[in-house]
């Protein structure tokens, strides 16, 4: 059965950008493969709290999807290889499930309202 699992993937801001696309994009067929991607967020390019061999920038991404949990394992393995990839990481099932797409610039935000009728009903 099938679990739904987020990948967050940073890939090295100084590599051109066309194989920055080319690695998000590799990712996604991998997991495509195998399972179902439901969502891919780019992040954009961000300054990483501390160097990672020796590189100051990062271009990151979050994959969120439906795998068997044999497709995580071959992810990392793939991901350990490549050069371009200086972090990555996955977390299985999110109890909240998957976060809604950001808003667009000067869209209105949506509050969710609690259910608050089971308050002090004793």
């Amino acid at each position: 059965m099938p679990k739904q699992y987020e990948t967050v993937l940073v890939v090295d801001a100084m590599i051109p950008d066309e194989s920055i696309a080319s690695e998000f994009d590799a990712v996604s067929k991998l997991i495509e493969s195998q399972g179902k991607v439901i969502r891919v967020d780019r992040w954009g390019k961000r300054r990483l709290a501390y160097p990672i061999r020796k590189k100051s920038h990062g271009e990151y991404a979050a994959f969120y999807y439906e795998a068997d949990s044999a497709l995580p394992s071959e992810l990392e393995n793939r991901l350990r290889i490549n050069e371009n990839v200086l972090r990555w990481l996955t977390v299985v099932d999110n109890p909240c499930g998957i976060p809604p797409a950001p808003a667009p610039d000067g869209a209105p935000l949506v509050e969710v309202a609690e259910d608050k009728s089971k308050e002090g009903d004793d």
